[in-house]
Protein backbone atom coordinates (compact mmCIF):
# COMPACT_ATOMS: atom_id res chain seq x y z
CA UNK A 1 0.00 0.00 0.00
CA UNK A 2 2.68 2.49 0.64
CA UNK A 3 4.36 2.18 -2.61
CA UNK A 4 1.30 2.19 -4.55
CA UNK A 5 0.37 5.68 -2.73
CA UNK A 6 3.71 7.07 -3.38
CA UNK A 7 3.24 5.61 -7.35
CA UNK A 8 -0.23 7.45 -7.09
CA UNK A 9 1.40 10.92 -5.96
CA UNK A 10 4.33 10.77 -8.08
CA UNK A 11 2.16 9.76 -11.26
CA UNK A 12 -0.08 12.71 -9.75
CA UNK A 13 2.82 15.42 -10.00
CA UNK A 14 4.04 14.42 -13.13
CA UNK A 15 0.44 15.18 -14.96
CA UNK A 16 0.21 18.51 -12.40
CA UNK A 17 3.64 19.13 -13.71
CA UNK A 18 2.43 18.19 -17.54
CA UNK A 19 -0.79 20.51 -17.38
CA UNK A 20 1.18 23.24 -16.34
CA UNK A 21 3.81 23.29 -19.03
CA UNK A 22 1.20 22.66 -21.35
CA UNK A 23 -0.65 25.71 -19.91
CA UNK A 24 2.14 28.08 -19.75
CA UNK A 25 3.47 26.90 -23.33
CA UNK A 26 0.18 27.80 -24.93
CA UNK A 27 -0.94 30.82 -22.86
CA UNK A 28 -1.57 32.80 -25.46
CA UNK A 29 -3.44 30.82 -27.73
CA UNK A 30 -5.66 30.15 -24.59
CA UNK A 31 -6.09 33.74 -23.24
CA UNK A 32 -6.88 34.41 -27.10
CA UNK A 33 -9.81 31.77 -27.13
CA UNK A 34 -10.92 33.18 -23.86
CA UNK A 35 -11.19 36.74 -24.60
CA UNK A 36 -12.38 37.21 -28.11
CA UNK A 37 -15.69 36.37 -26.87
CA UNK A 38 -15.53 39.11 -25.14
CA UNK A 39 -16.82 42.87 -26.90
CA UNK A 40 -16.27 46.10 -26.22
CA UNK A 41 -18.88 47.94 -27.85
CA UNK A 42 -20.77 48.60 -25.06
CA UNK A 43 -18.33 50.38 -23.67
CA UNK A 44 -16.92 52.29 -26.01
CA UNK A 45 -20.47 53.60 -26.90
CA UNK A 46 -20.92 54.89 -23.48
CA UNK A 47 -17.33 56.29 -23.25
CA UNK A 48 -18.14 58.53 -26.27
CA UNK A 49 -21.65 59.32 -25.22
CA UNK A 50 -19.98 60.62 -21.56
CA UNK A 51 -17.68 62.80 -23.46
CA UNK A 52 -19.75 64.38 -26.15
CA UNK A 53 -22.27 65.27 -23.22
CA UNK A 54 -19.71 66.36 -21.08
CA UNK A 55 -17.56 68.54 -23.08
CA UNK A 56 -19.58 68.96 -25.74
CA UNK A 57 -17.19 71.88 -27.57
CA UNK A 58 -13.88 69.68 -27.08
CA UNK A 59 -13.23 66.68 -29.59
CA UNK A 60 -11.41 63.88 -28.08
CA UNK A 61 -8.96 61.56 -30.28
CA UNK A 62 -10.10 57.77 -30.50
CA UNK A 63 -7.54 56.08 -32.30
CA UNK A 64 -6.57 54.79 -28.98
CA UNK A 65 -9.68 52.20 -29.72
CA UNK A 66 -7.58 50.75 -32.87
CA UNK A 67 -4.23 51.23 -31.32
CA UNK A 68 -5.69 49.14 -28.53
CA UNK A 69 -7.10 46.26 -30.06
CA UNK A 70 -3.88 43.40 -29.95
CA UNK A 71 -4.60 43.92 -26.04
CA UNK A 72 -6.71 40.52 -25.71
CA UNK A 73 -7.25 41.31 -21.78
CA UNK A 74 -10.33 43.15 -22.09
CA UNK A 75 -10.40 44.95 -19.07
CA UNK A 76 -6.99 46.12 -19.37
CA UNK A 77 -7.64 47.32 -22.68
CA UNK A 78 -10.54 49.24 -21.27
CA UNK A 79 -8.25 51.32 -18.94
CA UNK A 80 -5.75 51.38 -21.49
CA UNK A 81 -8.59 53.75 -23.69
CA UNK A 82 -9.87 55.65 -20.30
CA UNK A 83 -6.35 56.42 -19.12
CA UNK A 84 -5.54 57.68 -22.96
CA UNK A 85 -9.14 59.86 -22.73
CA UNK A 86 -7.77 61.36 -19.25
CA UNK A 87 -4.22 61.98 -20.52
CA UNK A 88 -5.98 63.93 -23.67
CA UNK A 89 -7.79 66.05 -21.09
CA UNK A 90 -4.52 67.12 -19.33
CA UNK A 91 -3.04 68.21 -22.41
CA UNK A 92 -6.51 70.41 -23.48
CA UNK A 93 -4.88 73.92 -24.38
CA UNK A 94 -6.94 77.04 -23.66
CA UNK A 95 -7.30 78.83 -27.08
CA UNK A 96 -6.30 82.08 -26.56
CA UNK A 97 -8.09 83.63 -29.62
CA UNK A 98 -11.23 83.45 -27.17
CA UNK A 99 -10.10 85.36 -25.20
CA UNK A 100 -12.78 88.32 -23.89
CA UNK A 101 -12.22 91.05 -26.29
CA UNK A 102 -14.75 93.70 -24.11
CA UNK A 103 -17.19 93.51 -21.19
CA UNK A 104 -21.17 93.48 -22.47
CA UNK A 105 -23.21 96.56 -20.87
CA UNK A 106 -25.80 94.10 -19.47
CA UNK A 107 -23.19 92.08 -17.17
CA UNK A 108 -21.73 95.28 -15.98
CA UNK A 109 -23.32 97.53 -12.47
CA UNK A 110 -22.38 100.89 -11.18
CA UNK A 111 -19.74 99.92 -8.96
CA UNK A 112 -17.99 97.81 -11.54
CA UNK A 113 -15.11 99.81 -12.80
CA UNK A 114 -14.47 101.03 -9.41
CA UNK A 115 -13.89 97.21 -7.89
CA UNK A 116 -11.92 96.05 -10.50
CA UNK A 117 -8.40 97.35 -9.33
CA UNK A 118 -6.81 95.29 -6.61
CA UNK A 119 -7.26 95.85 -3.09
CA UNK A 120 -4.29 93.94 -1.03
CA UNK A 121 -4.92 90.08 -1.28
CA UNK A 122 -8.54 90.78 -0.88
CA UNK A 123 -11.65 89.71 -3.55
CA UNK A 124 -13.45 92.64 -4.48
CA UNK A 125 -16.52 93.15 -2.65
CA UNK A 126 -19.01 92.34 -5.59
CA UNK A 127 -16.64 89.30 -5.98
CA UNK A 128 -20.28 87.29 -6.38
CA UNK A 129 -21.22 89.58 -9.04
CA UNK A 130 -18.30 88.96 -10.83
CA UNK A 131 -18.62 85.21 -10.59
CA UNK A 132 -22.47 85.36 -11.92
CA UNK A 133 -21.17 87.78 -14.91
CA UNK A 134 -18.68 85.38 -16.33
CA UNK A 135 -21.16 82.21 -15.76
CA UNK A 136 -23.42 84.12 -17.61
CA UNK A 137 -21.14 85.34 -20.31
CA UNK A 138 -19.54 81.90 -21.03
CA UNK A 139 -23.07 80.55 -20.76
CA UNK A 140 -22.44 78.21 -18.16
CA UNK A 141 -19.30 76.21 -19.60
CA UNK A 142 -15.59 75.48 -18.68
CA UNK A 143 -13.41 78.20 -21.08
CA UNK A 144 -10.55 75.64 -21.13
CA UNK A 145 -12.75 72.26 -21.44
CA UNK A 146 -16.45 73.40 -22.37
CA UNK A 147 -18.11 71.20 -19.71
CA UNK A 148 -21.17 73.03 -17.80
CA UNK A 149 -20.68 74.33 -14.47
CA UNK A 150 -22.58 75.89 -11.79
CA UNK A 151 -22.14 78.98 -9.22
CA UNK A 152 -20.68 76.19 -7.50
CA UNK A 153 -18.27 74.65 -9.42
CA UNK A 154 -17.05 77.69 -11.32
CA UNK A 155 -13.68 78.65 -10.68
CA UNK A 156 -12.61 82.20 -12.04
CA UNK A 157 -9.10 82.60 -13.03
CA UNK A 158 -6.95 85.81 -14.01
CA UNK A 159 -5.82 85.66 -17.23
CA UNK A 160 -2.96 87.86 -16.10
CA UNK A 161 -2.44 87.65 -12.69
CA UNK A 162 -2.36 90.23 -10.27
CA UNK A 163 1.55 89.36 -9.51
CA UNK A 164 1.90 90.46 -13.39
CA UNK A 165 -0.17 93.64 -13.00
CA UNK A 166 -3.68 91.86 -13.57
CA UNK A 167 -6.53 93.36 -12.20
CA UNK A 168 -10.34 91.97 -12.23
CA UNK A 169 -11.60 93.32 -15.57
CA UNK A 170 -14.05 90.95 -16.51
CA UNK A 171 -11.93 90.36 -19.97
CA UNK A 172 -9.04 89.14 -17.72
CA UNK A 173 -11.14 86.56 -16.42
CA UNK A 174 -12.24 83.41 -17.15
CA UNK A 175 -14.86 80.72 -15.86
CA UNK A 176 -12.99 76.98 -15.22
CA UNK A 177 -14.72 73.84 -13.79
CA UNK A 178 -13.05 71.91 -10.90
CA UNK A 179 -10.79 69.81 -12.96
CA UNK A 180 -9.44 72.72 -15.17
CA UNK A 181 -8.65 74.62 -12.32
CA UNK A 182 -6.75 72.01 -10.50
CA UNK A 183 -4.51 71.68 -13.62
CA UNK A 184 -3.96 75.30 -14.04
CA UNK A 185 -3.50 76.50 -10.50
CA UNK A 186 -0.46 78.89 -10.02
CA UNK A 187 -0.03 76.45 -6.84
CA UNK A 188 -1.06 72.90 -8.12
CA UNK A 189 -3.50 70.43 -6.00
CA UNK A 190 -0.70 67.49 -5.33
CA UNK A 191 -4.12 65.53 -5.87
CA UNK A 192 -4.86 62.60 -8.72
CA UNK A 193 -8.57 62.68 -7.82
CA UNK A 194 -10.22 63.76 -10.95
CA UNK A 195 -14.24 64.37 -12.06
CA UNK A 196 -13.09 62.82 -15.42
CA UNK A 197 -10.84 60.01 -14.25
CA UNK A 198 -13.28 58.77 -11.35
CA UNK A 199 -16.68 58.91 -14.40
CA UNK A 200 -14.18 57.28 -16.84
CA UNK A 201 -12.65 54.34 -14.49
CA UNK A 202 -16.81 53.91 -13.32
CA UNK A 203 -17.62 53.26 -16.72
CA UNK A 204 -14.79 50.82 -17.04
CA UNK A 205 -15.79 49.03 -14.04
CA UNK A 206 -19.44 49.02 -14.72
CA UNK A 207 -19.40 47.83 -18.79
Amino acid sequence: MYFLGTDYIVSSLIWLLAIFAFVFTFRKHIMKLFYKKISLDLFISKIRTYLTKTYPNHEFDYTIIEHSISEKNPELRKYMIADDIIEQFMRIEIDQSKYPKSTPKELQWSSYIFNCEPNKDKLPVDWIQRKNALFLREQRQCFRCSTYIDMNTLHPKLIIPLKDGGKYYLENMIPLCTDCDKLLSDNPKKSSFFNIKDALYEIVETS
